[in-house]
């Protein structure tokens, strides 16, 4: 049987461990981490030119390092996995008459890249928990912020905390409205029937007068509360580039925001890809899991998967069984991203949703 084996020297085929057939490497050592780094989930370019002489001398079978990274370069010979203990690197470098040392010499510098890629992409995982983090310190500081801003603005204008249920809007038109008696048609750039039941409740509302002074200074609160949500939106654009960057697979079937924030509860996308899919369907509630340790009660169906919105509005019957289908296909997603494997996140979001057509007939 052929088999074949991919090393830092290049492509060979092998014939009872003797070279038959070679296809060596060209470039430099971070030109050949890149071919080394490729074969992790495909083939590369090298790999093809050898298959493809090969079957020019009639070969109809040859062994090889997992033949689902060769699919879809139709290829006219039949690929088997290749079960045999790894060939000998250096002693493919002898019978082609390489010395030990430059080959020793090679590996090193071909390592030292390939480690450095690998440090980039933690070093990107790290970036997007940082990222998250910060939208949590963002978003406690506008809640704390808004609360602050509408009791401040209601004792002027307390039917405008009932009227208007988005904070971001809110804050805008106390920014850029300020006094009460400025509620008018012309001040206003809202949809005609919104405007007209701010100007009237404006006309006769129970709340105290401001002068410029008071509007003065609960318009700094809403103009910071402004750029707040500014910044909000540009790190949830950054968070949503990052998931693609890091877990592709993870951002279609979870979307990029909830992807991330499981990322940061996990400590990293490396630990994520290890935990099984029973401790992601709970994380994030921690304290009812130890509360169910404790004293017996019944143990999270969910943790902060619940944010989906399938889950979310799912019947408290169905919940669980969601969760739990979610979380494998989580656990499958992050493995995937982790290990740089195959992009297959719409399908794992379709099966995902095919399950809850299911459970809501």
């Amino acid at each position: 049987m052929i088999r074949l084996t991919t090393n830092v020297l290049g492509v060979f085929a092998l014939k009872n461990g003797r070279v038959v057939e070679e296809v060596f490497f060209k470039g430099s050592p971070a030109e050949i981490a890149g071919k080394l780094r490729k074969t992790s989930d495909s083939a590369c370019a090298e790999e093809l030119d050898l298959l493809r002489n090969m079957v020019k001398t009639g070969l109809k079978k040859i062994a090889v390092n997992q033949p689902s990274r060769f699919w879809g370069n139709s290829l006219e010979v039949e690929l088997i996995e290749d079960n045999e203990k790894p060939a000998d690197l250096f002693q493919i470098a002898s019978e082609l008459g390489f010395a030990r040392k430059d080959v020793e010499n090679l590996m090193h510098e071909v390592n030292i890249q390939l480690t450095r890629e690998s440090l980039k992409v933690v070093e990107r995982d790290q970036v997007l928990m940082q990222a998250v983090a910060a939208l949590d310190d963002i978003e406690e500081v506008s809640n704390k912020l808004v609360e602050r801003l509408r009791e401040w603005y209601s004792i002027h204008y307390p039917e405008l905390n009932n009227l208007v249920e988005s904070h971001e809007t809110y804050a805008q038109l106390v920014r850029d409205v300020g006094l009460r008696a400025n509620y008018t048609q012309e001040k206003l750039k809202l949809e005609p029937g919104f405007k007209d039941r701010l100007t009237a409740e404006a006309l006769n509302s129970v709340g105290s007068d401001f002068d410029e002074k008071d509007v003065e200074a609960v318009s700094s609160i809403a103009l910071n509360l402004a750029e707040i949500y500014k910044t909000q939106k540009k790190i949830e654009g950054y968070i949503g580039v990052l998931m693609e960057e890091t877990a592709p697979n993870l951002s279609a079937l979870v979307g990029p925001l909830l992807g991330a924030r499981l990322i940061k509860l996990s400590n990293g996308l490396q630990r994520m890809a290890t935990l099984p899919a029973s401790t992601l369907q709970i994380l994030g509630a921690e304290d009812a899991f130890f509360r169910f340790l404790k004293t017996g009660k019944k143990p999270p169906k969910h943790g902060i998967i619940f944010q989906h919105p399938e889950i979310r509005n799912a019947s408290r019957q169905t919940r669980g069984k969601l969760a739990r289908t979610l979380a494998s296909k989580l656990a499958v997603a992050a493995r995937i991203d982790a290990y740089k494997g195959e992009y297959i996140g719409e399908k794992l979001k379709e099966d995902f949703e095919k399950r809850v057509k299911t459970l809501k007939k």
